[in-house]
């Protein structure tokens, strides 16, 4: 019985261990078959580079696929680019490690001269590349280096708006230019151009909000701000630039060359060199995309309370207002008649071009990632001849009466913007009077924000004002209770008195 059970034993130790070995064996083959899956992104980017063809990469492109900040029809554009000049190939993947996102790996780089150099690749949990660091360099963004500090620039806060010093080619003379992340370049008026000697070398169309103009472009100009020089730098000429407050805008090129901080409490701007950026902050990340030049934020408008759309905002640092919807996305959803309820008809301009708008609050908003926030002040476009075939291809723009709130970094690099609330951020929304729009300034002080009434006979009545008190109630008592806001709302008359001692009633 003991020789019988020893030998069935014997033979179940030898089936274990023939099963032990083929599932290893199973194991093994799945784990090649795997890898020789998850690689399949490197043979086509070979295949690509070979070959000066993006067809066969394109289905291993993550749907954010960047190069040098851009995603979507700009970085496919500069995806056909870079191939055009990269004879160089990748070997293999020397490291990989998992990532918040999927997995950051560094490859082997064979260099036209036969040495290896090493680059960066991340993919998404879907396999499927995000970047290629090798792609970045061609555009000017090197993600291989430590990031480091270039320079701070100290800027004017003027209700939000960021307005920077700044000198064009060897004119002594300072123009102060908003910067203004909702254009793609820089822009002055004609008058101003000519003034400082700009010479026009092309022409081109551009689009802002309401339509497109054909516009002058004066290349090969140099700008200074601050320590900061920018070289080869393309200036828009429009006919019209109407600001009360400044000669012109910088739009995205400083977001495409730095790593951007804005730091609303000190009144400045730090700039960093893209690479590998440490972010040391209390800040909320929220991601981005930049298709066409412009940056986009994923948002929510509750319009009512039983009505809420999704959209994509153009991140607009130029903008006076909260949050401005196109006219295509008003059309769309109906938000005209949706039970929202407008406080005031008026008309918005941009570059001579007029639209009708709706002023008025949702009942809330919120970009992904962040708080919502209640009774948001918000602009709806109406039609005109010249709006009404519109395609702007987003739905709206977000401005600085909400970015205000908020000191911010912003990295392109990474496709994303970190949002830390400054000491502006408890303080009410804007809120409307009759044909006037009030505000709170990052200092604490209520301003009338929009005369929509400008006549002669309330020039008193002028944008930019210090409020000391409405209808007898001192501002701060209203920064800190939002009921007595909407009491006042709801006055038929009311003395607004101004801190310069005027007085006007309305």
């Amino acid at each position: 019985m003991a020789t019988r059970y020893n030998k069935m034993k014997q033979t179940y130790n030898f089936f274990c261990r023939i099963s032990i070995k083929f599932l290893l064996l199973i194991l093994c083959l799945n784990a090649k078959s795997q890898e020789a899956k998850n690689l399949r992104w490197l043979e086509a980017l070979n295949k690509a580079i070979n070959t000066k063809d993006t067809v066969g990469i394109a289905p291993f492109l993550a749907e954010s696929f960047s190069i040098g900040g851009h995603t979507g029809n700009g970085a496919r554009y500069r995806l056909a680019e870079s191939i055009k000049f990269t004879n160089k190939s990748i070997e293999g993947v020397m490291e990989q490690k998992p990532n918040c996102n999927g997995t950051q790996l560094i490859v082997a780089v064979k260099n036209n001269n036969g040495t290896i150099s090493e680059r960066q690749v991340r993919l998404d949990n879907n396999n499927k590349i995000i970047y290629f660091s090798l792609f970045d360099e061609i555009w000017g963004m090197d993600r291989e280096k430590i990031s480091r500090h270039i320079t701070t620039i100290p800027f004017e806060n003027i209700q939000g708006k960021i307005i920077i010093t700044a000198y064009i080619n060897n004119n002594k003379d300072p123009l102060r230019l908003i910067f203004d992340s909702g254009a793609d370049g820089m822009a002055i008026s004609e008058k101003l151009a000519k003034k400082i000697g700009l010479k026009s070398n092309r022409q081109n169309l551009a689009s802002m909000v309401g339509g497109s103009q054909n516009i002058s472009i004066s290349d090969e100009n140099s700008v200074k701000m601050g320590d900061l020089a920018l070289d080869r730098m393309g200036i828009a000429i429009f006919p019209q630039f109407e600001d009360q407050f400044a000669d012109g805008i910088i739009g995205n090129t400083i977001l495409s060359r730095f790593i951007t901080k804005i730091d609303y409490d000190n009144n400045q701007i730090d700039l960093y060199s893209f690479g590998q950026f440490e972010y040391k902050g209390n800040g909320k990340v929220v991601s981005i995309d930049m298709p066409d030049g412009l940056i986009l934020l994923r948002a929510n408008l509750g319009i009512t309370k039983d009505k809420n759309v999704d959209g994509k905002f153009v991140f607009d640092t130029g903008a006076s207002y909260s949050l401005i919807c196109f006219r295509p996305f008003v059309r769309e959803n109906k938000l005209l008649i949706s039970g929202f309820k407008p406080l005031i008809h008026s008309s918005t301009f941009s570059m001579g071009v007029s639209s009708p708008t709706f002023l008025g609050n949702s009942c809330n908003f919120s970009i992904s990632g962040l708080p919502a926030i209640k009774d948001f002040p918000i602009t709806l476009m109406g039609g005109t001849s010249n709006n009404e075939t519109w395609k702007p291809g987003i739905d709206g723009s977000i401005g600085v009466r909400y970015y205000s709130r908020y000191n911010l970094t912003i990295n392109l690099g990474e496709g994303e913007i970190f949002f830390s609330p400054n000491k502006f951020n408890n303080f009410p929304q804007d809120f409307i009077l009759k044909n006037y729009q009030f505000g709170w300034n990052n200092n604490g002080k209520l301003l009338l924000l929009n005369n929509y009434m400008a006549t002669e006979k309330n020039t008193i009545m002028k944008v930019g004002k210090v409020v000391d008190k409405i209808g007898g109630i001192e501002a701060q008592k209203l920064k800190n209770n939002t009921v007595l806001i909407q009491n006042i709302q709801k006055l038929e008359t009311m003395e607004i008195q101004f801190l310069d001692g005027t007085t006007f009633e309305i």
